[in-house]
């Protein structure tokens, strides 16, 4: 198995709870208890470096977090950062791409089905991508850190989160945008309406301290997303239907 296929599966067991009903088939033979107990090892002690990985990466960065420091916070052996993830550089892309999949694992993606309001499916998505960054990412323990982290000074972890994480979600809108352009539609267009719809919502995280100082705090909670994604989708909708017509008249 692979390296990466390695620690899909560890995420994959790890957001399920499954570090029982993961390894149940081989706790049940006798003959492979104790390499059921080693792999159950395993998974707990890097399930505990990606956690204390998380949290000091957020804290301090990437340069200024060392190995050692995070295998005596992990309460791991030193060669453990090197045995399960390869490098320190590979741990830190687990634990980035690992804190957004978790997000997203607790809050799936809605789809847009075929048939569908196009204009009901924005305003869904736009409120699933609103509450992920600005309620789900903003109380997770370090996902947001890291991400502002990423954002202000790019690594490799970014573009493997942007392929893992993001394009799906950005494939989505780029459906539904899509299908409200209608015969307007071309890749160029959409792509560009697409980064305007996500530019909207991401825009209400990256500048919650400036919004909050001019009198419109972005939401901190649940119950207040709704309102928010209303006026953002309103406001996305009319912005693609008259860039639909204005295209239209000038073809």
């Amino acid at each position: 198995m692979s390296h990466s296929s390695k620690v899909k599966r560890l995420f994959d067991l790890i957001e399920m709870g499954g570090y029982a009903s993961g390894m149940s088939k081989d706790a049940n033979s006798s003959v492979d208890e104790p390499r059921s107990s080693s792999r159950r090892d395993a998974l707990a002690t890097q399930a505990r470096l990606l956690d204390a990985a998380g949290r000091l990466f957020a804290a301090k960065g990437y340069e200024q977090t060392n190995v050692r420091a995070i295998c005596r916070s992990a309460g791991a052996n030193i060669s453990a950062v090197r045995h399960h993830f390869g490098s320190k550089e590979g741990l830190y892309r687990a634990v980035v791409v690992r804190s957004h999949r978790a997000l997203l694992e607790r809050d799936p993606l809605p789809q847009f089905c075929d048939g569908e309001d196009p204009a009901a499916a924005l305003a869904r998505v736009i409120e699933h991508m609103l509450r992920i960054i600005l309620v789900r990412r903003a109380n997770h323990p370090y996902a947001g850190q890291l991400m502002a982290r990423e954002l202000q000074s790019p690594t490799g972890a970014l573009d493997e989160l942007l392929q893992n994480v993001m394009m799906p979600v950005r494939l989505e809108f780029g459906r539904i945008v899509g299908a409200l352009l209608g015969e307007a539609d071309t890749p160029s267009l959409r792509g560009q309406c697409t980064n305007f719809v996500m530019g909207l919502c991401v825009f209400h995280e990256l500048g919650r301290e400036v919004l909050k100082r001019f009198g419109f705090a972005p939401p901190k909670r649940d119950a207040e997303v709704p309102g928010l994604a209303r006026l953002v989708a309103a406001f996305a909708h009319a912005g693609i239907l008259r860039l639909a017509r204005d295209s239209a008249e000038d073809a």
